[in-house]
């Protein structure tokens, strides 16, 4: 059963005095961790459970017997670990000034790119809305101040003027594999919506096939289009867009990405897992002849027969053995990825396996990364432990061992106006050790790519 922390959905705002149970942002050992969400940046919405984790809790832990322990009430959400299941990652919030989490698309006309001035204010979580089955993203169309939450089960909701529509936006629970328990990870794991939603009314679903015959909760990617009504999409407009198959061993269940986002590019980037199990029993990150352990980069509109088309630069413009779809890989578990809205980079989230937890920052428009699993994990060998070959491997950009967090979520960057203290920071938690982290200066981390990159 979901626990009532899995169905809430709080947002971050400054308060004129500290209270008790205030954390202080920009600690390293704890901080209010949320993207702002809606236009103009009201405060900061996250998605989901446990109120001080990145945008909220996705649906929750249950312990088990495949990548990692730790238990908690509600779903599970898609985690990392040693020997048990992997237990979840906290979904992250919108941005709330455009961005909306992963499905970012650059230059947003609410993000405020001033640099951030001031002391940080203290801070608190409220509650914006209850009652959500298993709530794990939330984002908004460019320019548009309502908050659409996605939950687990498969339904799209509306939060609008500060109160959530009694009818779902969108509801495919029939076509939805939910996960939610014993390391579980299927569901309905992202939503983006086209950089021309005012005008084309597309967006873009990322869910588990419940429909696979082999049980194994295959990745889809569908486009569906608003109604004549704009709190209500079409639900007969569903288009699928692509379909990757997961290990039909019967096994697996984990491991399924779940991000996705449109870049700066106008194009739609898709985050997926190595297909489960631990150490990536098949290769899978490393093995350029399939798209799982990678993101994806595509133009996802329909031209002509093509259900969608490859934009030039992806990996295989380098590497001619890479499928085209390719945009990087040696990933783990990106669960969620965001687009800086002021400068394009991309920050990854990508969910470590026995003792490191990553974050991966890429300058906008640079692909063709090797982030190294399963040959490395963080900074370290993996496979083998030690005098691994590393050649062509770019290393994250922070490191967590497990002292710090058994599951990585990766956040947003933050760019509103409300506090200003705060703009440029990055925000990301763990979902089993429930800490909050920041990286309030992610431009030292920029400058230090660049200066990487030219050499």
């Amino acid at each position: 059963m979901t626990s009532s922390l899995t169905k809430s959905f709080v947002r971050l705002s400054p308060i004129a005095t500290i209270l008790a149970l205030s954390f202080a942002c920009g600690s390293e050992s704890e901080g209010p961790i949320g993207g702002s969400g809606g236009q103009g940046d009201t405060g900061g919405a996250a998605a989901g459970g446990d109120p001080s984790a990145s945008g909220g809790a996705a649906p929750g832990g249950g312990s088990g017997n495949a990548d990692s322990g730790g238990s908690s009430a509600g779903g599970q959400a898609p985690g990392s670990g040693g020997d048990g299941t992997d237990t979840g990652g906290a979904a992250s919030g919108g941005d709330g000034n455009g961005s909306g989490g992963s499905s970012g698309s650059g230059n947003d006309s609410g993000a405020d790119c001033s640099p951030n001035e001031g002391e940080v204010p203290p801070l608190k979580l409220t509650q914006v809305a209850g009652n959500l089955d298993g709530p794990v993203f939330t984002t908004h169309p460019p320019g548009d101040d309502r908050l659409f939450v996605i939950t687990l089960t498969g339904s799209v909701r509306v939060i609008k003027d500060g109160a959530l529509l009694p009818t779902p936006f969108l509801d495919i629970s029939s076509k939805v594999a939910v996960g939610g328990a014993g390391g579980d990870e299927r569901g309905l794991l992202g939503i983006a919506f086209h950089p021309d939603y005012a005008e084309n009314g597309l967006f873009y679903l990322h869910y588990s096939d419940a429909n696979d015959p082999n049980n194994s909760g295959d990745s889809i990617i569908e486009e569906y289009k608003v109604s004549s009504d704009p709190d209500v999409a079409d639900p007969g407009s569903g288009r699928l867009i692509l379909k990757v198959e997961q290990p039909d061993n019967g096994i697996f269940r984990n491991h399924k990405g779940g991000a996705i986002g449109f870049g700066a590019d106008k194009m739609l980037y898709i985050g997926l897992g190595d297909g489960g199990g631990s150490n990536d029993p098949e290769g899978n990150g490393q093995k350029l002849t399939t798209l799982l352990g990678k993101i994806l980069r595509i133009n996802p509109l329909a031209d002509g027969d093509k259900a969608y088309t490859i934009p030039e630069g992806n990996l295989k413009d380098k590497v001619s053995e890479a499928l085209p779809e390719i945009w990087d890989y040696g990933l783990r578990n990106p669960f969620r990825f965001t687009f800086d809205p002021c400068t394009g980079d991309l920050y990854i989230g990508d969910v470590g396996q026995n003792k490191y937890e990553e974050i991966d920052i890429e300058l906008a428009g640079d692909g063709g990364h090797n982030y190294g699993w399963n040959r490395t994990e963080g900074f370290h060998c993996f496979s083998p432990m030690t005098g691994c070959d590393e050649t062509g491997i770019t290393p994250p950009y922070i490191e967590l061992e497990r002292s710090d967090g058994s599951s990585i979520t990766g956040g947003a960057v933050y760019r509103g106006s409300s506090i200003p203290s705060l703009r440029g920071a990055y925000f990301y938690a763990d979902y089993v050790s429930k800490k909050k982290k920041s990286q309030r200066d992610p431009g030292a981390l920029r400058d230090l790519h660049r200066r990487d990159h030219d050499r």
